[in-house]
């Protein structure tokens, strides 16, 4: 982006005084914000589009126009609203490949993709609803590929309860829940478009920064989140359980899941303080667990994003975190 380097900031800011409508500010507001040191990825997740587009607004400066004219939508008479029979085919052989295939940068066709991806390549304008249609009449339909686990027996989380219920009258304490989990750099899509017949897959490159987390939940909802650039310890574990008694100042039931960095014997002799009680879940239930809907939620806000650093996923997972509504641990068990 050279041609930036001729355009100031206070030109810009002057320029916005002479737009008018939506777009143009918002493509300059990203200009002023470019030149200022934000990258195009941070910009793309600010104004929640695809990097390409934030390149394309960048790009429009490079011009001998106005600014004003620069980031102003020509007036478009006319504009065709669907594809003809050639644009339309070769449309349908574009959504079988992966969208990085065409510089899109996103795992897999999603109607809110393809809508982009239509008006920016054929000036064509579509509805979401079209766009899904389009998608199958491509031959493309939505798939949500799952993992399935055992399911716990009801008279596995009885005994559960009843001990949770038995350590609180007793002790008086306050209950937290803990676990754990791992977000690599590039996240797993969750469902997209696929062509009919096919295993959904996406593949992945050899890229391995990942981040650790460790979280923990209270009785009234207070939340602890721990992050590390390497694998969850006993140490790890230990350290918040510490950090936690000092928040509190009370006794703590804490609920464990089958983790072993949790049933490691660092973690088994702090059973013998008298302001501790471990109580272990259930096989196969995270339903008990509320940390478990925190990483839900933190897997939809990342799900079908990729991204180049660890130090934007770990943006990314800090913003997620301080927008999760979870409900009261009581309401778990």
């Amino acid at each position: 982006m050279d041609h930036l380097d001729e355009i100031s900031v206070e030109e810009l800011q002057d320029a916005l005084d002479n737009v008018e409508g939506k777009k143009p500010t918002q493509r300059l507001f990203a200009v002023i914000a470019y030149k200022n040191g934000v990258t195009q990825t941070e910009l793309a997740e600010w104004y929640d589009v695809q990097r390409r587009t934030i390149y394309s607004w960048l790009k429009r400066l490079d011009t001998d126009e106005s600014l004003e004219q620069a980031v102003t939508d020509a007036h478009r008479p006319g504009r065709k609203r669907k594809l003809p029979e050639n644009e339309q085919q070769e449309f349908e052989e574009t959504v079988h490949e992966s969208p990085r295939e065409v510089g899109v940068d996103a795992p897999a066709w999603t109607p809110a993709l393809v809508q982009q991806y239509l008006e920016e390549t054929y000036d064509v304008e579509y509805s979401i609803p079209s766009c899904r249609r389009l998608l199958k009449e491509a031959g493309l339909r939505y798939q949500k590929p799952r993992r399935t686990v055992a399911e716990s027996e009801s008279d596995e989380q009885e005994p559960f309860r009843e001990e949770l219920k038995n350590s609180g009258r007793e002790m008086g304490a306050t209950v937290v829940c803990i676990d754990q989990t791992k977000k690599s750099v590039q996240v797993k899509p969750r469902a997209a478009w696929f062509p009919c017949g096919t295993r959904p897959s996406v593949e992945l490159s050899g890229q391995c920064d990942w981040l650790c987390l460790l979280g923990a939940i209270t009785e009234d909802g207070d939340r602890f989140f721990a992050r590390f650039e390497e694998y969850v310890t006993a140490d790890h574990a230990k350290h918040l359980l510490f950090a936690l008694c000092k928040e509190f100042e009370d006794n703590l039931i804490v609920i464990l899941d089958g983790a072993p960095s949790v049933h490691a014997s660092a973690i088994a002799d702090l059973a013998a303080r008298d302001d501790l009680a471990f109580i272990t879940l259930p096989a196969y239930s995270p339903e008990l667990n509320p940390v478990e809907e925190c990483w839900r939620q933190l897997q939809t806000a990342l799900s079908n994003r990729f991204f180049d650093s660890s130090g934007e996923l770990t943006i990314a997972i800090d913003t997620a975190l301080e927008q999760l509504s979870v409900q009261k641990v009581s309401n778990y068990f």
